[in-house]
Protein backbone atom coordinates (compact mmCIF):
# COMPACT_ATOMS: atom_id res chain seq x y z
CA UNK A 1 0.00 0.00 0.00
CA UNK A 2 1.36 3.49 -0.97
CA UNK A 3 -0.30 4.95 1.99
CA UNK A 4 -1.94 3.78 5.70
CA UNK A 5 -5.22 5.08 6.87
CA UNK A 6 -3.81 6.74 10.54
CA UNK A 7 -7.54 6.05 11.94
CA UNK A 8 -8.15 2.32 12.86
CA UNK A 9 -11.69 2.86 13.99
CA UNK A 10 -11.93 3.83 9.65
CA UNK A 11 -10.02 0.83 8.84
CA UNK A 12 -12.11 -1.26 10.70
CA UNK A 13 -15.43 0.04 9.33
CA UNK A 14 -13.83 -0.22 5.62
CA UNK A 15 -12.35 -3.42 6.02
CA UNK A 16 -15.52 -4.56 7.56
CA UNK A 17 -17.49 -3.06 4.33
CA UNK A 18 -14.68 -4.79 1.79
CA UNK A 19 -15.53 -8.35 3.66
CA UNK A 20 -19.15 -7.90 3.07
CA UNK A 21 -18.55 -7.12 -0.34
CA UNK A 22 -17.06 -10.06 -0.81
CA UNK A 23 -19.38 -12.36 0.50
CA UNK A 24 -21.74 -10.63 -2.02
CA UNK A 25 -19.52 -10.70 -4.77
CA UNK A 26 -19.28 -14.51 -4.16
CA UNK A 27 -23.62 -14.95 -4.00
CA UNK A 28 -23.33 -12.99 -7.54
CA UNK A 29 -21.35 -15.29 -8.73
CA UNK A 30 -23.53 -17.98 -8.24
CA UNK A 31 -26.13 -16.87 -8.59
CA UNK A 32 -26.21 -15.12 -11.87
CA UNK A 33 -24.74 -18.32 -13.73
CA UNK A 34 -27.73 -20.20 -12.49
CA UNK A 35 -30.32 -17.49 -13.82
CA UNK A 36 -28.30 -17.26 -17.12
CA UNK A 37 -28.86 -21.19 -17.48
CA UNK A 38 -32.67 -21.14 -16.34
CA UNK A 39 -33.27 -18.57 -19.19
CA UNK A 40 -31.65 -21.02 -21.67
CA UNK A 41 -33.57 -23.92 -20.58
CA UNK A 42 -36.73 -21.75 -20.90
CA UNK A 43 -35.98 -20.99 -24.27
CA UNK A 44 -35.48 -24.76 -25.18
CA UNK A 45 -38.42 -25.71 -23.71
CA UNK A 46 -40.65 -22.93 -25.77
CA UNK A 47 -39.31 -24.19 -28.90
CA UNK A 48 -39.80 -27.97 -27.85
CA UNK A 49 -43.31 -27.53 -27.14
CA UNK A 50 -44.91 -25.46 -29.65
CA UNK A 51 -48.19 -25.19 -28.18
CA UNK A 52 -47.34 -23.91 -24.91
CA UNK A 53 -46.15 -20.64 -24.71
CA UNK A 54 -43.34 -20.28 -21.92
CA UNK A 55 -41.10 -17.14 -22.99
CA UNK A 56 -43.27 -15.50 -20.42
CA UNK A 57 -40.73 -17.38 -18.15
CA UNK A 58 -37.45 -15.58 -19.76
CA UNK A 59 -38.52 -12.79 -17.24
CA UNK A 60 -37.86 -14.77 -14.39
CA UNK A 61 -33.93 -13.99 -14.71
CA UNK A 62 -34.26 -10.48 -14.80
CA UNK A 63 -37.08 -9.95 -12.34
CA UNK A 64 -34.63 -11.88 -9.42
CA UNK A 65 -31.29 -10.35 -10.45
CA UNK A 66 -33.00 -6.86 -9.93
CA UNK A 67 -33.82 -7.45 -6.18
CA UNK A 68 -30.68 -9.49 -5.23
CA UNK A 69 -27.89 -8.29 -7.56
CA UNK A 70 -26.47 -5.60 -8.96
CA UNK A 71 -28.03 -3.14 -11.96
CA UNK A 72 -24.61 -4.36 -14.11
CA UNK A 73 -26.02 -8.27 -13.72
CA UNK A 74 -29.56 -7.17 -14.20
CA UNK A 75 -28.28 -5.83 -17.35
CA UNK A 76 -27.08 -8.82 -18.64
CA UNK A 77 -29.80 -11.06 -17.46
CA UNK A 78 -32.09 -8.95 -19.43
CA UNK A 79 -30.19 -8.74 -22.18
CA UNK A 80 -30.18 -12.55 -22.54
CA UNK A 81 -33.53 -12.92 -22.32
CA UNK A 82 -34.02 -10.94 -24.99
CA UNK A 83 -31.38 -12.33 -27.10
CA UNK A 84 -32.96 -15.47 -26.50
CA UNK A 85 -36.53 -14.57 -27.37
CA UNK A 86 -35.18 -13.15 -30.62
CA UNK A 87 -33.60 -16.34 -31.20
CA UNK A 88 -36.42 -18.46 -31.24
CA UNK A 89 -38.10 -17.95 -34.35
CA UNK A 90 -34.96 -19.60 -35.83
CA UNK A 91 -36.03 -22.63 -33.85
CA UNK A 92 -39.29 -22.34 -34.10
CA UNK A 93 -41.10 -22.37 -37.02
CA UNK A 94 -44.74 -23.16 -35.93
CA UNK A 95 -45.19 -19.67 -34.51
CA UNK A 96 -45.61 -16.69 -37.13
CA UNK A 97 -43.73 -13.65 -36.97
CA UNK A 98 -45.88 -11.16 -35.44
CA UNK A 99 -45.95 -13.72 -32.37
CA UNK A 100 -42.23 -13.36 -32.14
CA UNK A 101 -42.59 -9.94 -32.13
CA UNK A 102 -44.86 -9.83 -29.11
CA UNK A 103 -43.06 -11.59 -27.26
CA UNK A 104 -40.00 -10.19 -27.61
CA UNK A 105 -41.83 -6.95 -27.02
CA UNK A 106 -42.72 -8.45 -23.18
CA UNK A 107 -39.80 -9.37 -22.95
CA UNK A 108 -37.69 -6.29 -23.49
CA UNK A 109 -40.28 -4.36 -21.85
CA UNK A 110 -39.86 -6.59 -18.75
CA UNK A 111 -36.03 -6.05 -18.84
CA UNK A 112 -36.36 -2.66 -18.88
CA UNK A 113 -38.84 -2.95 -15.68
CA UNK A 114 -35.79 -5.18 -14.19
CA UNK A 115 -33.63 -2.09 -14.93
CA UNK A 116 -35.27 0.38 -13.57
CA UNK A 117 -36.37 -1.95 -10.35
CA UNK A 118 -32.34 -2.47 -9.77
CA UNK A 119 -31.63 0.82 -10.21
CA UNK A 120 -33.76 2.55 -7.60
CA UNK A 121 -32.94 -0.92 -5.40
CA UNK A 122 -29.10 0.13 -5.89
CA UNK A 123 -29.83 3.83 -4.44
CA UNK A 124 -32.31 2.61 -1.63
CA UNK A 125 -29.26 0.32 -0.68
CA UNK A 126 -26.65 3.12 -1.03
CA UNK A 127 -29.09 5.75 1.37
CA UNK A 128 -29.38 3.08 3.46
CA UNK A 129 -25.71 2.15 4.08
CA UNK A 130 -24.73 6.10 3.86
CA UNK A 131 -27.07 6.68 6.93
CA UNK A 132 -25.74 3.38 8.83
CA UNK A 133 -22.53 4.68 8.52
CA UNK A 134 -24.04 7.93 10.17
CA UNK A 135 -25.49 5.89 13.38
CA UNK A 136 -22.29 3.92 13.34
CA UNK A 137 -20.12 6.71 13.92
CA UNK A 138 -22.01 8.93 15.84
CA UNK A 139 -22.32 5.88 18.38
CA UNK A 140 -18.93 5.10 19.10
CA UNK A 141 -16.31 7.70 17.20
CA UNK A 142 -12.93 7.30 16.74
CA UNK A 143 -10.75 7.61 19.44
CA UNK A 144 -8.39 10.27 19.00
CA UNK A 145 -4.57 9.14 18.48
CA UNK A 146 -3.87 11.50 21.67
CA UNK A 147 -5.76 12.64 24.44
CA UNK A 148 -5.12 13.55 27.84
CA UNK A 149 -1.63 13.12 27.75
CA UNK A 150 -1.86 9.20 26.12
CA UNK A 151 -1.62 7.95 23.04
CA UNK A 152 -4.31 5.77 21.78
CA UNK A 153 -4.96 3.42 19.16
CA UNK A 154 -8.29 1.47 18.68
CA UNK A 155 -10.25 -1.36 16.29
CA UNK A 156 -13.78 -2.42 17.19
CA UNK A 157 -15.49 -5.16 15.22
CA UNK A 158 -18.80 -6.49 15.26
CA UNK A 159 -20.08 -10.17 14.71
CA UNK A 160 -22.90 -9.55 13.53
CA UNK A 161 -22.87 -9.12 9.44
CA UNK A 162 -25.91 -6.51 9.30
CA UNK A 163 -24.31 -4.09 11.70
CA UNK A 164 -20.50 -2.96 12.19
CA UNK A 165 -21.42 -2.56 15.47
CA UNK A 166 -22.41 -4.83 18.69
CA UNK A 167 -22.31 -5.77 22.16
CA UNK A 168 -18.55 -3.95 22.66
CA UNK A 169 -17.85 -0.32 23.57
CA UNK A 170 -14.84 1.96 24.17
CA UNK A 171 -14.68 5.64 24.72
CA UNK A 172 -12.08 8.16 26.44
CA UNK A 173 -13.07 11.25 28.24
CA UNK A 174 -10.10 14.14 29.65
CA UNK A 175 -11.00 14.98 32.88
CA UNK A 176 -8.78 17.02 35.55
CA UNK A 177 -7.23 14.01 37.34
CA UNK A 178 -6.62 12.50 33.84
CA UNK A 179 -7.54 10.64 30.92
CA UNK A 180 -10.48 8.22 31.72
CA UNK A 181 -11.28 5.59 29.88
CA UNK A 182 -13.74 2.70 29.23
CA UNK A 183 -13.42 -0.78 27.32
CA UNK A 184 -16.54 -2.92 27.88
CA UNK A 185 -18.72 -6.10 26.99
CA UNK A 186 -22.81 -6.45 27.01
CA UNK A 187 -24.15 -10.19 27.01
CA UNK A 188 -25.23 -11.02 23.69
CA UNK A 189 -24.70 -9.83 20.11
CA UNK A 190 -26.37 -7.32 16.96
CA UNK A 191 -28.86 -4.71 17.64
CA UNK A 192 -30.22 -5.73 20.90
CA UNK A 193 -26.53 -5.67 22.05
CA UNK A 194 -25.72 -2.59 20.67
CA UNK A 195 -28.66 -1.28 22.24
CA UNK A 196 -27.53 -1.30 25.61
CA UNK A 197 -23.75 -0.40 24.75
CA UNK A 198 -25.15 2.72 23.97
CA UNK A 199 -27.27 3.00 27.20
CA UNK A 200 -23.57 2.25 29.12
CA UNK A 201 -21.70 4.50 27.08
CA UNK A 202 -24.45 7.43 27.44
CA UNK A 203 -23.99 7.21 31.17
CA UNK A 204 -20.15 6.92 30.70
CA UNK A 205 -20.13 10.20 28.57
CA UNK A 206 -22.47 12.37 31.14
CA UNK A 207 -20.75 10.81 34.27
CA UNK A 208 -17.12 10.48 33.46
CA UNK A 209 -15.65 14.12 33.80
CA UNK A 210 -17.54 14.53 37.57
CA UNK A 211 -17.70 11.26 39.30
CA UNK A 212 -14.76 11.36 41.85
CA UNK A 213 -13.66 8.35 41.59
CA UNK A 214 -13.48 5.31 39.43
CA UNK A 215 -15.52 3.46 41.69
CA UNK A 216 -18.01 5.82 42.16
CA UNK A 217 -17.78 6.10 38.16
CA UNK A 218 -18.38 2.61 38.10
CA UNK A 219 -21.74 2.48 40.52
CA UNK A 220 -23.19 5.19 38.13
CA UNK A 221 -23.36 3.02 35.30
CA UNK A 222 -24.85 0.39 36.83
CA UNK A 223 -27.41 2.41 37.87
CA UNK A 224 -27.68 4.09 34.45
CA UNK A 225 -28.05 0.64 32.84
CA UNK A 226 -29.54 -2.11 35.06
CA UNK A 227 -32.86 -0.72 34.05
CA UNK A 228 -32.19 -1.50 30.64
CA UNK A 229 -31.17 -5.03 31.40
CA UNK A 230 -33.16 -8.46 31.52
CA UNK A 231 -32.85 -10.97 34.23
CA UNK A 232 -30.20 -12.67 32.83
CA UNK A 233 -28.49 -9.76 30.81
CA UNK A 234 -25.48 -7.79 32.16
CA UNK A 235 -22.30 -5.66 31.05
CA UNK A 236 -18.60 -5.97 31.87
CA UNK A 237 -16.85 -2.94 31.89
CA UNK A 238 -12.94 -2.07 32.72
CA UNK A 239 -12.70 1.44 33.64
CA UNK A 240 -8.87 3.29 33.45
CA UNK A 241 -7.83 6.49 34.69
CA UNK A 242 -4.24 7.70 33.38
CA UNK A 243 -2.62 9.10 36.69
CA UNK A 244 1.60 10.57 36.62
CA UNK A 245 3.35 7.52 36.48
CA UNK A 246 0.82 4.66 36.30
CA UNK A 247 -2.80 4.11 35.74
CA UNK A 248 -5.81 3.40 37.95
CA UNK A 249 -8.21 0.53 37.52
CA UNK A 250 -11.75 -1.06 37.89
CA UNK A 251 -12.82 -4.12 36.62
CA UNK A 252 -16.47 -5.18 36.86
CA UNK A 253 -16.26 -9.10 35.01
CA UNK A 254 -14.08 -7.76 32.19
CA UNK A 255 -11.08 -9.69 31.16
CA UNK A 256 -7.48 -8.16 32.58
CA UNK A 257 -5.69 -5.54 30.59
CA UNK A 258 -2.54 -6.56 29.77
CA UNK A 259 0.43 -4.14 30.65
CA UNK A 260 3.56 -4.18 27.78
CA UNK A 261 6.76 -3.94 28.57
CA UNK A 262 10.15 -6.61 28.46
CA UNK A 263 6.90 -8.83 28.43
CA UNK A 264 3.03 -9.15 28.39
CA UNK A 265 2.22 -8.89 32.51
CA UNK A 266 -2.10 -9.22 32.64
CA UNK A 267 -3.01 -7.40 35.66
CA UNK A 268 -5.55 -9.30 37.71
CA UNK A 269 -7.71 -6.95 39.83
CA UNK A 270 -6.88 -8.13 43.96
CA UNK A 271 -10.44 -9.87 43.96
CA UNK A 272 -13.50 -10.03 41.74
CA UNK A 273 -15.96 -7.81 40.89
CA UNK A 274 -19.88 -8.54 39.28
CA UNK A 275 -20.57 -7.06 36.12
CA UNK A 276 -22.89 -4.42 35.55
CA UNK A 277 -26.22 -5.49 36.26
CA UNK A 278 -25.45 -7.93 39.03
CA UNK A 279 -24.70 -5.36 41.77
CA UNK A 280 -21.43 -4.67 41.53
CA UNK A 281 -18.90 -3.80 44.47
CA UNK A 282 -16.02 -2.14 42.83
CA UNK A 283 -12.83 -1.19 43.66
CA UNK A 284 -9.91 0.86 42.42
CA UNK A 285 -6.35 -0.49 42.45
CA UNK A 286 -3.06 1.21 40.80
CA UNK A 287 -0.35 -0.44 38.80
CA UNK A 288 2.94 0.96 37.36
CA UNK A 289 2.95 2.66 33.79
CA UNK A 290 5.99 4.36 32.46
CA UNK A 291 6.05 6.44 28.87
CA UNK A 292 7.83 3.25 27.89
CA UNK A 293 4.78 1.10 28.36
CA UNK A 294 1.90 -0.18 26.73
CA UNK A 295 -1.39 -0.68 27.86
CA UNK A 296 -3.74 -3.24 25.86
CA UNK A 297 -7.11 -3.16 26.66
CA UNK A 298 -9.41 -5.66 24.89
CA UNK A 299 -12.47 -7.55 25.11
CA UNK A 300 -12.93 -11.24 25.03
CA UNK A 301 -13.14 -11.63 21.25
CA UNK A 302 -9.47 -11.86 21.88
CA UNK A 303 -8.98 -14.60 24.18
CA UNK A 304 -11.84 -16.67 22.39
CA UNK A 305 -10.71 -16.28 18.95
CA UNK A 306 -9.91 -20.51 18.30
CA UNK A 307 -7.31 -21.73 15.67
CA UNK A 308 -9.18 -24.46 13.37
CA UNK A 309 -7.82 -27.27 16.07
CA UNK A 310 -9.73 -24.89 18.65
CA UNK A 311 -6.40 -23.47 20.39
CA UNK A 312 -6.93 -20.16 22.09
CA UNK A 313 -4.84 -17.40 20.67
CA UNK A 314 -1.31 -17.37 23.12
CA UNK A 315 0.25 -14.43 24.88
CA UNK A 316 3.70 -15.45 23.83
CA UNK A 317 6.65 -13.56 22.31
CA UNK A 318 5.16 -13.23 18.89
CA UNK A 319 1.98 -11.03 20.40
CA UNK A 320 5.02 -9.05 22.46
CA UNK A 321 6.33 -8.81 19.23
CA UNK A 322 3.55 -7.36 17.57
CA UNK A 323 2.21 -4.90 20.14
CA UNK A 324 5.49 -3.25 20.39
CA UNK A 325 5.88 -2.35 16.66
CA UNK A 326 7.16 1.76 16.19
CA UNK A 327 3.86 3.16 16.60
CA UNK A 328 0.26 2.11 18.16
CA UNK A 329 -1.67 1.55 14.53
CA UNK A 330 1.32 -1.05 13.31
CA UNK A 331 0.83 -2.75 17.15
CA UNK A 332 -2.74 -3.33 16.64
CA UNK A 333 -2.12 -3.93 12.83
CA UNK A 334 0.10 -6.74 13.63
CA UNK A 335 -2.17 -7.74 16.10
CA UNK A 336 -5.01 -8.32 13.88
CA UNK A 337 -2.70 -10.09 11.50
CA UNK A 338 -1.92 -12.43 14.10
CA UNK A 339 -5.24 -12.87 14.84
CA UNK A 340 -6.58 -14.02 11.51
CA UNK A 341 -3.01 -16.18 10.65
CA UNK A 342 -4.09 -18.40 14.08
CA UNK A 343 -8.02 -18.34 13.49
CA UNK A 344 -7.58 -19.35 9.86
CA UNK A 345 -10.06 -17.65 8.27
CA UNK A 346 -11.95 -20.48 7.25
CA UNK A 347 -12.71 -22.30 10.42
CA UNK A 348 -16.42 -22.98 11.77
CA UNK A 349 -16.15 -21.32 14.88
CA UNK A 350 -18.37 -18.78 16.07
CA UNK A 351 -16.70 -15.07 15.30
CA UNK A 352 -17.65 -13.03 18.71
CA UNK A 353 -17.36 -8.91 18.75
CA UNK A 354 -13.26 -7.86 19.02
CA UNK A 355 -12.21 -4.35 20.47
CA UNK A 356 -8.55 -3.51 20.87
CA UNK A 357 -7.51 -0.76 22.38
CA UNK A 358 -3.72 0.22 23.22
CA UNK A 359 -2.67 3.07 25.40
CA UNK A 360 0.70 4.59 25.81
CA UNK A 361 1.44 7.74 28.33
CA UNK A 362 3.37 10.37 26.73
CA UNK A 363 6.64 11.76 28.06
CA UNK A 364 5.97 14.95 29.64
CA UNK A 365 6.77 17.73 26.88
CA UNK A 366 8.75 20.61 29.10
CA UNK A 367 8.04 23.91 28.24
CA UNK A 368 11.28 26.03 26.33
CA UNK A 369 13.76 28.15 28.52
CA UNK A 370 12.53 31.66 27.86
CA UNK A 371 15.18 33.55 25.55
CA UNK A 372 17.34 35.89 27.42
CA UNK A 373 16.43 39.69 27.20
CA UNK A 374 19.17 41.50 25.68
CA UNK A 375 20.09 44.94 27.36
CA UNK A 376 21.11 48.07 25.20
CA UNK A 377 24.31 48.93 27.33
CA UNK A 378 25.72 45.22 27.07
CA UNK A 379 25.51 45.30 23.33
CA UNK A 380 28.77 45.45 21.31
CA UNK A 381 29.50 47.92 18.75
Amino acid sequence: MATRDRNPLRTAFTRGGAISRQNVSRHQRRLLPALLAAEVVVALADAAYATVSLSALLLIGPMVAAHLLTVRHTVLAAATALALALLLPAVDEGSDLPHHLVRALIVATGGLWAYVTARAHARHQAELSRMTRIAEWAMIPALPPELGGVGLAAHTRSSSETARIGGDLHDAVATPTGLRLIVGDVKGHGLDAAHLSATVLAAFRRTAATAPDLAALALELDAAVSPSLGPEDFATVLLAEFVPGGVLLVSCGHPAPVRVDNRLRALHPPRPCRPLGLSPEPYVWRVRLLPSDRLLLFTDGLTEARSCEGVELPFDEHLHEALTQATLEESLREVLGLLRRHTGGSCAHEVDDLTLILAQPLPVRKSPAPAPIMDDRHRSD
